[in-house]
């Protein structure tokens, strides 16, 4: 059964009521300066940027999400009417530049998020996070804790740069942690299947928070050296090299928009069944639970990575454009799951102590000591382990082109990856005499090193166009800014464990990938200057959604599912904005018709299509 989820107008009775109900954040004070040095060859600036952040869950909780045990953590933490934000951020950037020509920059992120100090979730028969092996409703581990509430923070730019001559070529060089971002992308759908996909993680929890935010604002910096050089007045080349890897930023298990309770750094467990032993053992849990055992870090250093890019950028005087040509090898941001039981069922005792197995109960076999054990399974329901694993040696290749036309900026690319990790059921690990790989099962010898992935490979084509145009006054607005991306993708062919391709044949699920994928991402925001004085008014409006078919890469989009953003904002005296805006989110999903609980969701935004909520945000920069 298939249950549609639309949600495509803003309500002024819920933005209205919100508004009442969020408080407004007053301006808070900052030193910020360009700190004098007394010599006008070097120049110092020390900035801070200050954002209050308050929002409040404007919709139910949908009972199929609810129902499915690994997807309603964040759900049952935040209660409709309840605050699903009340967040502080700092963002403190240091500049200090010699002669225009070397330099230094070093950036740091702070937050605190009171929101999370009290949950709602009081369901500890379905809670996935763990605390001492045992599961706890309410509760956050320790990576969702620091990313979603904190306080904490994490460094960002930290990289120094120069800008010489060799010979008649202009040469800049920046070294350490930063980014720069390659080709013509726009917006999130960009950014995934754009020419730069990999060559920085991305905050997709930013993404999904702030539907419409550009692609340049989701890029997070990673350490490595990047060199570009201008031979001619027409033509700049540039070489990329990494030495540092990060994965993606995603919505940790417990926070408002997770859509997955077993994802990815902060997910503690997934849940696979009943626990049969909980009516034998006291305190026995009542489901049994994989648990996170996954070897991949959240980031790692290395100077054999294996990621480097090269790219030549031309504008002859008859294009009036800019050409670019890439090739890139990378390692993937976005991982690829699999699954270790510990213990079969249904296994004749003969094959079980064949395999060098355990009979913990008839018909139950331990098959796997390295995954649980018999007090672990049957004491703390303790099933297995799940991990994730990142494909590397991504190939990409790829052309852009950027060019006005008719007063329209205008970006498109056509790209080519090999190597691609494709969208995946996950793989089952298991003792070599029980793998049945028909089904793209591999043996525990075979469990994924650290930049690989046993799910499946291919190769994939991909294709973008955006245009950025800015309005005259008209007798509705003073002016607008209309910005559009439409992103594009093809697979093409499948080199590795297509057994577990959810683009294969005989896969019938909603969300089973199709040949060719469309989406597309618009924002406009309409600007009345100076309604008040020294304040402009701004009506920002944002809108992103799959078209045609179901994307062959993760986060690629899914056909009907999508984002919204509707508000409006206040410029005082081009220093403090004023926010207050609408998100919600929607998508289809398929259903069990016994218990009505969701078990496929079409996409990531199909999971969150009952977290619709309102924002009040204060903005400063100093």
């Amino acid at each position: 059964m298939i249950k549609q989820h639309r949600q495509r107008k803003v309500l002024c009775r819920t933005l209205l009521g919100a508004a009442v109900a969020a408080a407004f954040a007053a301006s808070m004070p900052a030193r910020a300066f360009e700190i004098p040095t007394g010599d006008d060859d070097l120049v110092v600036r020390w900035d801070n940027t200050f954002r209050y952040n308050i929002g409040m869950r404007a919709q139910g909780q949908d009972q199929s999400i609810l129902k499915n045990t690994n997807l309603d953590d964040g759900d049952r933490n935040f209660s409709n009417g309840s605050l699903v934000t009340n967040r502080l951020d700092i963002l403190s950037e240091f500049d200090a530049v010699w002669q225009r020509k070397y330099g230094v920059r070093f950036s740091y992120a702070a937050w605190y998020d009171a929101a999370y100090s009290s949950l709602d979730n009081a369901s500890t028969a379905t809670a996935n996070t763990l605390v001492n092996g045992l599961p706890v409703a309410g509760a956050l581990s320790p990576f969702t804790k620091r990313y979603a509430k904190g306080v904490s923070g994490e460094w960002l730019d930290a990289f120094a740069f120069a800008n010489f001559d060799a010979g008649e070529i202009p040469v800049s060089v920046k070294a350490g942690q930063h980014t720069v971002y390659w080709g013509d992308s726009l917006l999130l759908g960009g950014a995934v299947h754009g020419i730069s996909y990999s060559q920085n993680s991305l905050d997709v929890w930013k993404g999904f928070s702030t539907p419409g935010a550009e692609a340049k604002e989701l890029f997070r910096p990673r350490g490595g050296v990047t060199i570009q050089a201008q031979p001619t007045k027409d033509l700049s080349i540039a070489a990329q090299w990494f030495y540092n890897w990060q994965a993606v930023r995603l919505m940790e298990s417990g926070s408002y928009l997770t859509f997955n309770d077993a994802a990815l750094f902060g997910g503690d467990s997934a849940i696979v069944g009943p626990n049969p032993f909980a009516a034998q053992i006291p305190g026995a849990p009542a489901n049994l639970r994989l648990w996170n055992a996954s070897p991949i870090p959240q980031s790692r250093y290395s100077g054999s990575l294996g990621d480097w890019g090269l790219s030549a950028r031309w504008s002859p005087d008859w294009l009036d454009g800019t050409l670019g040509l890439y090739g890139r090898n990378a390692t993937d941001i976005l991982p690829q799951q699999y699954a270790t039981p510990g213990v079969a069922t249904g296994l004749p005792s003969a094959t079980c102590t064949a395999i060098g197995g355990t009979i913990v109960a008839p018909g139950v076999c331990l098959i796997n000591k390295n995954a649980t054990s018999v007090a672990d399974l049957t004491q703390k329901g303790k099933f297995g382990t799940y991990g994730f694993a990142y494909g590397n040696n991504i190939h990409i290749y790829g052309i852009s082109l950027s060019k006005n036309i008719e007063g329209v900026s205008v970006g498109a690319e056509l790209s080519y990856r090999q190597n691609m990790p494709l969208v995946s059921e996950a793989v089952t690990v298991l003792p070599a005499p029980l793998v049945n790989a028909a089904k793209g099962q591999i043996a525990t010898t075979a469990l994924p090193s650290n930049g690989d992935t046993p799910g499946a490979l291919g190769t994939t084509m991909h294709g973008l166009v955006n245009g950025i145009m800015l309005m005259p006054k008209t007798a509705l607005f003073d002016t607008a800014t209309l910005q559009g991306e439409l992103t594009w993708m093809q697979w093409l062919s499948v080199t590795q464990n297509e057994a577990v391709f959810k683009g294969r044949s005989g896969y019938t699920a909603i969300d089973a990938v199709s040949k060719n994928y469309y989406g597309l991402g618009i924002n406009f925001t309409p600007t009345w200057f100076q309604v008040f004085p020294g304040v402009d008014i701004l009506a920002p409006i944002s809108w992103a959604q799959g078209l045609s078919g179901n994307a062959a890469v993760a986060l690629g989009g899914n056909k009907g599912a999508g984002n919204f953003s509707a508000g409006i904002a206040a410029d005082i005296y081009q220093k403090y904005r004023v926010t207050l805006a609408y998100t919600g989110y929607y998508g289809d999903y398929a259903t069990d018709p016994a218990t009505g609980a969701l078990t496929v969701a079409n996409g990531t935004a199909a999971s969150l299509s009952d977290r619709g909520w309102v924002s009040l945000t204060f903005k400063a920069t100093f």
